[in-house]
């Protein structure tokens, strides 16, 4: 059955859901590139004042996400995501307002601390998604969300000027605006009820699973520990140690690296599409370990790549490494969050989904650390290496890891048994 088709036949508020998924990256997307611009060449601070703000914003989403888990598992997902796109809005209208070190810090921080709130956006996306179209619906929001970020950068790319810093101003106030649309429409969108444990002797539900209890599942910290490690050897060298590599040590130019970039979502995009009946009927496990292997042939091609002699043959090898890259992240965005919600038993599903929402946001802070270290030392072919040996260690541990899942353990243990409560109305977007 193609994409389309099957897109079609997903319930209203599933595609709800990605609509707004699609509206909230392309807001993202206008700001997303321009924040060391922005804060160095438009408010004249030191560049350090960017990187500390960055690094603000990840350590305030690591600890919006343990947060946003509890509140969705007590009050639902849904209000929480609405509360965290609010969150999410004011912090990046202060970038707009920021003048100073202070400032930036702050909006950062406040942003994070919204963006933490993807555990429970991952929740609702699983709620919504019919029996066995999960990691169908994942990997949409992931290549609807990459399409929008893309075309959003665009639009920016087209009207911002240093010279003008009323230009960023607006950016990042548009931001805002798309992420407060977000939130309140998110409103709107009645997804299945939530999943409740079954009642026990004394004819009441017992109370949801508390983070010491998520965190004593060998099987849950077996999966993230492995899918970090991935995440952080792949994906989140995209916007860090490839381009630093790229640029410094195979001779790409800035225009060539925004070639780079647009031929990466165009493989997501088009991957998403060849591979969609793979990704509907393939167990969430062998997805992440095929991502696995296949990002470590992308790193082995650039490598090899930049030892080519000739700008074409360099620049067409690095285009077949990219798309390699590109598919990968379409396995990887399908099947991790997908397993992190089977393992999710009653009651704990916005938990899991924030420790996985914690391990994202390390890795994404451990990856672009590992590739500085690396890269201001001129070893960048030992950083390939790495990368490769870990990518191809960890598709082996998370094949291993599912084929235990599935041998030693049922991968949702009480969940298929538990019983659910009258689903609410559902209304479209």
């Amino acid at each position: 059955m193609s994409l389309l088709t099957d897109v079609r036949k997903l319930p209203g508020p599933c595609r709800g859901l990605l609509l707004l998924s699609l509206v909230n990256n392309l807001g993202t997307g206008l700001v997303m590139p321009f924040l060391v611009v922005y804060v160095h060449e438009v408010r004249g601070l030191d560049v350090t004042v960017a990187t500390t703000a960055l690094a603000c914003f990840s350590g305030a989403a690591v600890l919006g996400a343990p947060v946003a888990g509890w509140l969705a598992d007590r009050s639902g997902a849904r209000p929480v995501a609405a509360l965290a796109m609010l969150v999410q809005a004011v912090g990046f209208a202060g970038y707009a307002c920021a003048t100073d070190a202070v400032g930036f810090a702050v909006a950062a921080s406040v942003a994070g601390l919204g963006v933490g709130g993807l555990a429970a956006w991952y929740t609702l996306l699983a709620e919504a998604a019919p029996e066995g179209m999960t990691s169908v619906v994942f990997g949409l929001s992931y290549s609807a969300g990459n399409a929008a970020m893309g075309l959003g950068g665009l639009a920016a790319a087209a009207v911002v000027s240093v010279t003008r810093p009323v230009s960023f101003q607006i950016l990042y106030v548009a931001d805002a605006a798309t992420c407060l649309l977000v939130g309140v429409l998110l409103l709107r969108v009645r997804t299945r009820a939530r999943e409740v444990p079954a009642p026990g002797a004394t004819g009441r539900a017992p109370a949801t699973a508390s983070y010491a209890v998520v965190y004593r599942s060998a099987g849950l910290m077996a999966v993230l520990l492995v899918g970090g490690l991935l995440l952080a050897a792949g994906f989140a060298q995209l916007e860090s140690g490839l381009p630093a590599y790229l640029t410094q040590e195979a001779g790409v130019t800035p225009r060539q690296l925004g070639l780079v970039f647009a031929l990466d979502t165009a493989a997501v995009l088009v991957s998403q599409f060849l591979l969609h009946d793979l990704i509907k009927r393939a167990r969430p496990s062998a997805l992440i370990a095929c991502a696995g292997g296949l990002w470590a042939v992308s790193w082995t091609l650039v490598a090899l790549a930049a030892r080519l002699d000739g700008d074409l043959a360099r620049l067409a090898a690095i285009g077949v490494a990219v798309v390699v890259f590109g598919t990968a992240s379409t396995c990887f965005v399908a099947g991790m969050p997908t397993l992190v919600n089977q393992l999710a038993p009653p009651g704990a599903r916005g938990r899991y989904n924030a420790a996985w929402s914690m391990a994202k946001s390390m890795g994404f802070m451990a990856g672009p650390l590992t590739a500085g270290a690396f890269l201001d030392r001129g070893l960048g072919t030992a950083y390939l290496v790495g990368l490769a040996v870990i990518c191809a260690s960890a598709a082996l541990a998370h094949a291993a890891s599912g084929l235990w899942l599935r041998t030693g353990s049922r991968a949702c243990p009480e969940r298929d048994r538990a019983p659910r409560v009258p689903a609410e109305p559902t209304r479209s977007v």
